[in-house]
């Protein structure tokens, strides 16, 4: 893997991430979408409840980089041993551009951000998709050697300790 992406690679990357629809299952079986810049759907608020934000995070193809799914399978079994030690809640879900691109996720809430983060960098994940009970869907960034190609807007974060180039 490359230790840095053009600056072409990583507004491609974010603009996919911005494209992609976030389907989360409820408890009930019906699917959830969220979408980046877009208010939660009313179900998906109402399981976050008290935690008041959560987190659609996957372990799947680390660094922006394909793996084969049955790699990409045993990644996101870790992740769930991680969230169940760690007492969170999570539902499934899949990050999806229609027709095209599938990537297995999930939606996790009752833990810290700073927990997730912390995942997140485990997982060397580029980015992850925050949802907030009062604020928009943003797309939460972790890779430090991204900052220089990327200019604030408003659906996007960093992560307080970004993964460093590697």
């Amino acid at each position: 893997m490359p230790d840095s992406e053009s600056p072409d690679r990583i507004h491609a990357l974010i603009a996919l991430y911005r494209a992609t629809q976030y389907d989360v299952t409820l408890p009930d079986g019906r699917v959830a979408t969220l979408r980046i810049g877009e208010s939660a759907p009313s179900a998906l608020r109402d399981w976050i409840g008290a935690d008041r934000v959560a987190t659609f995070l996957t372990a799947c193809n680390p660094r922006s980089q394909s793996l084969p799914p049955d790699h990409n399978e045993r990644r996101l079994a870790a992740l769930r041993v991680r969230l169940h030690a760690l007492s969170c809640r999570f539902l499934e879900g899949v990050g999806h551009l229609p027709g095209d691109w599938q990537e297995p996720s999930l939606l996790v809430a009752g833990t810290d951000l700073a927990v997730v983060d912390t995942l997140a960098r485990d997982f060397e994940q580029s980015a992850a998709v925050r949802v907030s009970c009062d604020c928009p869907a943003v797309l939460r960034l972790y890779r430090a050697e991204w900052r220089a190609a990327i200019t604030a807007e408003a659906d996007l974060e960093w992560a307080a300790d970004t993964l460093e180039a590697r």
